[in-house]
C-alpha cells in the first residue's frame, strides 16, 4: 500500500546531516535501496517499510534520517539535479559551439542519457507528475532549467531575437520535460522511445527556429 500524507506542510527535507561516517554510510545504503526499488518494483510499491527491508535496516533507521518517503524521493531528485546541471554547464558553456541546435539539443540529449542511464531518476521524476507532495520539486527544477536558458537568451546568445526569453525558455522546458516522461515510460521499447525523442526535437526545432535562426 502506497504511503500517503497530507499535501500541506509535508517535510521534504532530509534530517540533519550525520557527523559520523557510519551514519552517512547508512544513509547511502537507504538511498541505494530506494533507487533499486524504483527501478525494479516501481514508485507506487515503495514505502518506508519496503525501503528498510531492502536496505537491511530497521524502519526506525529510515525515519531517523528521512521524515517520510517523499524526503527520500527528494534526495534522489536532488542528486539528479546536480548531475543534470553539470551536464548542462559542460554543453552550454562550450565557447567553440555556435550552432544553437547542437548546444540546446545536445543539452536535452545529455539529460535524456542521464535518465536512461539511471532509471531511478526517471521513475521519481515521473512521480512528480502524480504525487502532489512532489510537484513543488518538479516546479523548482523546471524553473531552474528555464532560468539557465532565459539568462542565455537575454544576452542574445544562440542569436535569440523577437521574443520574450523567459516565456520561450519556460515553454521549451515544460514541453521537453513532459515528453521525457513519455520517453521514459517507453524505455522497454527502445525504438519507440527513440522515435518519441526525435519527434520531440523536431517539434522544439520548429518552435525555437523563429527565435534563434
Amino acid at each position: 500500500m502506497n504511503e500517503r500524507a497530507p499535501t500541506e506542510n509535508v517535510d521534504l527535507g532530509r534530517r540533519a546531516a550525520p557527523r559520523q561516517k557510519r551514519s552517512q554510510e547508512r544513509i547511502n545504503t537507504i538511498v541505494a535501496a530506494t533507487k533499486y526499488l524504483l527501478e525494479h518494483d516501481g514508485a507506487d510499491a515503495i514505502t518506508t517499510s519496503s525501503v528498510a527491508a531492502q536496505a537491511g535496516v530497521p524502519v526506525s533507521s529510515v525515519y531517523r534520517y528521512f521524515p517520510n518517503i517523499y524526503a527520500l524521493h527528494c534526495t534522489i531528485l536532488d542528486e539528479f539535479m546536480l548531475e543534470a546541471e553539470a551536464i548542462i554547464s559542460a554543453i552550454l558553456e562550450d565557447p567553440e559551439e555556435q550552432d544553437w541546435r547542437i548546444s540546446v539539443f545536445g543539452m536535452l540529449n545529455g539529460l535524456r542519457q542521464l535518465v536512461a542511464g539511471t532509471p531511478s531518476y526517471g521513475a521519481v521524476f515521473q512521480l512528480t507528475l502524480t504525487t502532489p507532495e512532489l510537484r513543488v520539486v518538479r516546479e523548482r527544477w523546471n524553473l531552474r532549467l528555464a532560468a539557465v536558458l532565459s539568462h542565455r537568451w537575454h544576452k542574445g546568445m544562440d542569436g535569440f531575437h523577437d521574443g520574450d526569453p523567459e516565456v520561450v525558455a519556460r515553454l521549451t522546458v515544460e514541453f521537453y520535460c513532459a515528453a521525457e516522461v513519455l520517453i521514459f515510460a517507453t524505455r522497454d521499447r527502445p525504438e519507440q522511445a527513440e522515435t518519441y525523442f526525435n519527434e520531440t526535437l523536431m517539434a522544439l526545432q520548429r518552435y525555437l527556429a523563429p527565435y534563434l535562426d
